[in-house]
């Protein structure tokens, strides 16, 4: 059986990561998998998350995860360990006795309840009195409608707001101001131009390092130049070249020496990787962390299709998709100043059609969007299966690569 497993980041106020929401599907049907009511579909259920490793995939964070009702009468939560899960109580979940029955042996065994895309009633009242965390998705129900439900409900029982399918950093802002602590939606991947920015000193040695190493024929001397004048990426450099992924039988104490380590082709990466981490300032760390995994995703994925890319180039031009949202500056200003090839170039802005093709299969696998006619029209080719593993090693060598 097929197992496709996609994570979504739930924030902090401070755009720190606090969890991570869990998709799960059995197969390209974009739908929660049917329950027979049986404790062996429960027990199927559960190792399949223990399968993909849920410490891995969470990395150390708590996850969020669906349960019907029909799982939630089986117990199959308990089935989890408390420190791994948040149990996510879906909405057409109706307050009956036995579901209020499952729900306080769950908080009595320690674990936090969500409610998900939540709609308020009085009915509900029991429910709240459980649960750690309250979802509202602000487009079903819009900011400006919640403010006295929330009022009205936060005066008796106490819990966490989480604001769901937050778009822009004005509806983050709203939120906040209003009472909301967490946050999900794709409003960090978006840059916040309210005003033209200029590129400050510092950014401009990083794009300066990024140029070189974006060059045909790359002057090494050059960049051994600009890493050592730059104290924080040799450092990084030094101390991800004598990291136990090695395995060097001794360390490697120059900044020359590890460029000669690594090669061309991984420096480029590291040079990619490192110095866009630094050039996020008051940018949430998982923009940088989510580029990283879209880029080793379909690097893996030009091994196996048809394009005129390399799988280095598909590596970079993932990689550097966010950079408009990085800098706060349109993509097409910030590529006047390096120096990629015009197939690089019009990857980045859009222009290219197969490119296009292989973002749309990643970024729909990453936001658990397996409905999408991509899939429909790749179902049984190789590589639709193989995008779980895929994804799986990009979190595990980007969750490597930030330690």
């Amino acid at each position: 059986m097929d197992i496709f497993v996609a994570r979504q980041p739930v924030f902090t106020a401070k755009k720190n990561v606090f969890g991570y929401e869990l998709l799960f599907r059995s197969s390209l049907e974009n739908i929660f998998p049917e329950i027979d009511g049986s404790i062996a579909t429960s027990n199927v259920l559960s190792n399949t998350f223990f399968s993909f490793g849920l410490n891995e995939i969470l990395a150390g964070k708590p996850g969020l995860i669906n349960f019907t009702k029909d799982l939630i009468l089986q117990r199959t939560p308990l089935l989890f360990p408390k420190e791994h899960i948040i149990i996510e109580v879906l909405e057409k979940i109706e307050p009956e006795p036995k579901v209020i029955e499952a729900l306080r042996e769950f908080k009595r065994h320690g674990f936090k309840i969500a409610l998900d895309d939540f709609v308020y009633n009085p009915k509900f009242n029991s429910m709240i009195s459980l649960c750690s965390i309250i979802k509202f998705d602000i487009i079903a129900t819009p900011l400006e409608t919640l403010r006295p439900i929330i009022t009205a409900i936060k005066t008796k029982y106490n819990f966490t707001l989480l604001a769901e399918k937050i778009e822009t950093y004005s509806e983050f802002e709203q939120a906040k101001a209003m009472g909301f602590s967490l946050f999900q939606g794709y409003f960090f991947a978006r840059p916040e131009i309210i005003s033209r920015k200029d590129i400050s000193p510092s950014q401009h040695t990083k794009l300066k390092l990024i140029n070189e190493a974006g060059q045909k024929h790359i002057n090494i001397a050059k960049i051994e130049e600009l890493i050592k004048n730059d104290l924080p990426i040799s450092f990084k450099l030094l101390k991800f070249i004598n990291s136990a992924y090695f395995r060097r039988p001794t360390s490697i104490d120059t900044v020359k020496d590890a460029i000669l380590f690594l090669g061309l082709d991984e420096l480029k990466k590291f040079i990619y990787v490192v110095v866009l981490s630094n050039l996020m300032e008051n940018k949430p760390n998982e923009l940088i962390r989510s580029s990283m995994i879209r880029a080793r995703m379909c690097e893996q994925c030009g091994g196996m299709l048809k394009t005129h890319f390399t799988t280095e180039e598909l590596f970079t031009i993932a990689l550097f998709s966010a950079m408009d949202a990085i800098l706060d500056k349109p993509m097409a200003d910030i590529l006047t100043n390096l120096s990629f090839s015009d197939k690089i170039k019009n990857a980045l802005l859009g222009l290219d059609k197969q490119y296009s093709q292989i973002q749309a299969l990643v970024t729909s696998f990453e936001k658990g969007q397996w409905d999408h006619r991509l899939y429909k029209l790749m179902d049984g080719r190789k590589i639709i299966e193989k995008l779980p593993e895929f994804y799986m090693d990009a979190i595990k060598m980007t969750d490597a690569f930030f330690k």
